[in-house]
């Protein structure tokens, strides 16, 4: 049984299994600045597309763990 104490952890891209701490590597390692620069090196967030406003979030901010649902 879930309360409101339990955390969910989001992160990473469960279709493709890429968490977003790989992203942002591949991202810095590159010199990418946008998920379609990131799309044409590593498929992620195409398929369910449930994680591009988190990979989009990560590319602003940097973080690559989640605990709020974004739509």
């Amino acid at each position: 049984m879930q309360t409101e104490e339990t955390k969910y952890v989001i992160n990473k891209c469960v279709c493709f299994d890429t968490t977003f701490l790989e992203m942002k590597n591949i991202m810095k390692t590159n010199d990418l600045k946008n998920i379609d620069e990131l799309r044409k090196i590593k498929e992620v967030g195409t398929n369910c597309k449930l994680c591009v406003p988190y990979i989009e979030k990560m590319i602003i901010t940097g973080q690559t763990e989640f605990n709020e649902i974004i739509s």
